[in-house]
């Protein structure tokens, strides 16, 4: 949008008696402020997460789960303004349910999606378990900060376990990280693939440590004393 100033060639403003102020110095610090405004565009990225993940090939867990998705997970975004690199915006939204029912629905034998983990319905009461994932946490590093080639992030997801009556199983943390090397593609997409990387890591370690975990293992597990 180009601004004009009804100033006449030779005018002189004058603010205070003695003080003067030239037609040139308004446009002078007219395109300073447009210049200040274009280089904070330039240095704003973000990152969209919009990709499917592919379904482990694995065998499922005789178990009945219902999945509950919140608000929060859905429309996940993060945003920080760095001194000195810009400000980076990260938005993981529906990408983080594709990347959970692809999981949940390889790792069970039936899942369901429920309203609430709290106050038990007849539904509810029919499943073994009802999963609530959160995000905790989400870092990233510039190859300038790690003085490498690499973009990186960090997630810190929460699996909240539920009985079906609503009473907490435990809280099962799971760290990942993602890098992509900054040679391959622009800083955007470089930091996309390094989020989605860390993605993926998150869900293969569910994959491979669900079983393993004690508690969900003691609560979920075992039937008569017996490990399924």
């Amino acid at each position: 949008m180009l601004i004009r100033l009804a100033i006449p060639k030779d005018a002189t403003l004058s603010s205070k008696p003695g003080i003067e102020v030239k037609r040139s110095s308004i446009i002078f610090c007219g395109l300073t402020a447009l210049a200040h405004i274009s280089l904070l565009s330039a240095c704003s990225k973000s990152v969209v997460i919009n990709t499917d993940f592919p379904e482990p090939l694995i065998t499922a867990l005789p178990l009945s789960v219902g999945l509950h998705y919140g608000e929060a997970l859905r429309n996940y975004s993060y945003r920080e303004d760095l001194p000195n690199d810009g400000t980076w915006s990260f938005s993981l939204g529906e990408a983080n349910t594709r990347l959970f029912d692809g999981i949940f629905e390889s790792l069970f034998e039936q899942t369901i999606h429920v309203d609430n983990t709290g106050a038990p319905d007849a539904q509810n009461l029919t499943l073994d378990a009802i999963i609530e994932p959160t995000i905790e946490a989400l870092e990233f590093s510039l190859p300038r900060q790690s003085r490498s080639d690499q973009y990186a992030v960090w997630i810190r997801y929460n699996l909240d376990i539920y009985k079906p009556d609503g009473n907490l199983i435990t809280r099962w943390t799971i760290s990942a990280y993602g890098q992509s090397d900054s040679k391959m593609l622009g800083a955007e997409k470089t930091m996309a693939q390094a989020t989605i990387n860390a993605m993926r890591d998150a869900g293969a370690s569910i994959i491979t440590g669900f079983e393993k975990e004690p508690v969900i293992k003691e609560a979920l597990l075992k039937e008569g004393g017996d490990e399924l």
